[in-house]
């Protein structure tokens, strides 16, 4: 399947190469100044001087990178040199009294494992026991470079730093190669949302393969940043792949998501709203005894996918009395952060039994998202007057807040987003009289507002129109979904004038919410409709709306118009990516 995302370049990470104690000259090869000839007689001081001049010779030509594994570095050799230049250790092996077979100069070098080896550095001697001959005064137990640890298991491309001391004279120098190799010595894989974080030793995290870095982030299990990876897909620089959530839903019948508690999600014709990783869907709950669909209250559920649901209960309860009491309507309820507060606030709209009479926008706030929200009243200006109308909706631009209406109009929110400040009336209907179950989102500098044909509980052929700003002007843009067949026969039972109805009806579908999904590779837009009971069976429309499914799919763009060309079961959703398929 193929889908239009915007897709950041993403950029790999490298591994770190420890420092060194000091900087190799640029032929690679670090030169130990010998201990002077004049320290011993004047002949001796001559054969001595020839012996070095010859290990130098030897040494710059092959010292620069190694062959042995376990360097002689002058073992036994009077005046022997063992350089080891993968870990940067040096034995000077020290000046020989006359030892026994002085070989003259011979030059062992040892190399260490390149970065990301097995060892890191296995045991390099580099001059190891190097006694300088019998009576060597010079090299007694030179170590050169203690056995390195290397960063033992360095992983992850990490470079140990090998044995970067330096042993002169045969004195044990302090080693420091592998003291804390690179890339094994901490894991931070999983820091930041296993699964794929980038891992401290510097390759790129394989986003639930085995981690590189030392422990394992299986992508499934709970990481060590604490939120629940489900991925498993490659990631790199630091983009990780999940959590992922599966939809699968026959279009007859809508997606019936199921709670942690095993029951159905009960949570319609509101909105979501994302804080830190996890997802807020809340919505109006009907009741399996009841029929009239009164306020009994707004639900809410959690999730880290969109896909699997906690039931975080009941914020906002039926109220004694009142606009949200008893006997009345409660709907629509739409929960934005406000910019210039922090504080979460719940629209909805509120109305009599018969949805037209004493009808308004009403508010309630709460401190937490997940909080029970405190009933404050209808949403007026400065003067009392309210915001008097059906169907709405609320959202930010990230600056200024809006509740918008099925009439098409635009209210601006105060900065403590407890009243409006004007109201802009537009043109959003199309052919409809007016837009019903409002949802409008921006991508990139493009707003959207999709509206639904008054149906009442039935679905119809959504529609949309696309402006710049939340003021206008608007252009109407069409159906978002496919329609092959028109009519306009009013369908059987519907007191409603004739409507545009086709067999696709936006997937079964009335519009409620879109929701961005920002991942490191993209950005995917989940349309999220209310299969409502009596979609397809009408003979009991909106009768039985604790029944109701849903109708989660992604909107595919193409420039700045939008569609849902297809209908997808299943399909998955990469949170941590910001893609599907």
């Amino acid at each position: 399947m193929l889908w239009r995302t915007y897709r950041p370049d993403p950029s790999a990470d490298t591994a770190g190469v420890g420092p060194s104690s000091s900087p190799l000259p640029a032929d690679g090869v670090r030169i130990v100044r010998p201990m002077s000839p004049y320290t011993f007689s004047p002949l001796f001081g001559i054969v001595t001087t020839a012996v070095v001049a010859a290990f130098f010779a030897s040494a710059c030509s092959g010292s620069s990178e190694g062959t042995g594994s376990n360097g002689s570095g002058g073992a036994g050799n009077g005046g022997d040199t063992g350089v080891t230049t993968g870990g940067t250790a040096v034995a000077a092996g020290g000046i020989a009294t006359g030892g026994a077979n002085p070989a003259g100069g011979n030059t062992a070098t040892t190399t260490m494992p390149a970065a990301g080896g097995t060892t890191g550095g296995t045991a390099p001697t580099g001059g190891a026991n190097a006694v300088g001959g019998s009576g060597n005064t010079g090299g007694i137990n030179a170590t050169g470079g203690a056995p390195s640890t290397g960063g033992s298991k360095t992983a992850g491309g990490a470079t140990s730093t090998g044995g970067t001391a330096t042993a002169i004279g045969g004195t044990s120098a302090s080693n420091t190669g592998g003291t804390m190799a690179a890339g094994g010595a901490t894991n931070t894989s999983g820091s930041k949302a296993a699964g794929g974080a980038t891992s401290a030793g510097g390759s790129p995290s394989t986003g639930g393969l085995p981690s590189t870095g030392g422990s394992k982030a299986t992508g499934g299990s709970p990481g060590t940043g604490g939120s629940k990876a489900t991925g498993g897909a490659t990631s790199a620089g630091g983009c990780a792949s999940g959590p992922i959530g599966t939809f699968t839903g026959a279009l007859a019948t809508g997606i019936t998501f199921m709670d942690d508690g095993g029951k159905p999600v009960n949570a319609h014709g509101g909105g979501i709203i994302k804080v830190g990783s996890t997802y807020y869907m809340h919505g109006e709950y009907f009741l399996s005894t009841t029929t009239d669909n009164n306020f009994n209250g707004f639900s809410m559920y959690s999730s880290q996918n969109m896909a699997t649901w906690k039931n975080e209960g009941i914020i906002l309860p039926q109220q004694a009395s009142g606009m949200l009491g008893p006997n009345r309507k409660g709907e629509r309820p739409h929960i934005i952060k406000c910019p210039s507060t922090g504080e979460f606030v719940l629209y909805a709209h509120a109305a009599d039994v018969t949805y037209q009479a004493d009808k308004e926008v009403v508010y309630a706030t709460s401190a937490t998202v997940n909080g029970q929200y405190s009933f404050k009243g209808a949403l007026t200006n400065a003067g009392g007057t309210t915001a008097s109308h059906s169907d709405m909706s609320a959202l930010t631009d990230g600056n200024n807040a809006y509740v918008v209406t099925e009439s098409g109009h635009v209210y601006t929110l105060a900065s403590d987003c407890h009243s409006w400040v004007s109201d802009t009336s537009v043109g959003v209907n199309g052919d409809s009289g007016g837009s019903e179950s409002p949802t409008v989102f921006k991508a990139g500098s493009t707003f959207y507002w999709i509206g639904s044909y008054k149906t009442g509980w039935r679905a119809n052929n959504n529609f949309y129109s696309s402006a710049s700003s939340m003021t206008g002007p608007w252009t109407y843009q069409g159906f978002i979904a496919p329609v092959t067949d028109t009519s306009t026969t009013t369908p059987a039972g519907d007191p409603n004038p004739p409507e545009w109805i086709s067999d696709q009806r936006t997937w079964l579908s009335q519009s409620t919410w879109v929701q961005p999904v920002v991942g490191c590779q993209g950005t995917v837009y989940v349309f999220w409709g209310d299969h409502w009971y009596g979609d397809t069976d009408t003979s009991n429309p909106g009768k039985h709306n604790d029944q109701a499914t849903y109708v989660f799919q992604p909107l595919v763009f193409n420039g700045t118009k939008i569609s849902m060309p297809t209908y997808h079961s299943p399909w998955s959703l990469d949170v941590g990516l910001g893609t599907w398929q």
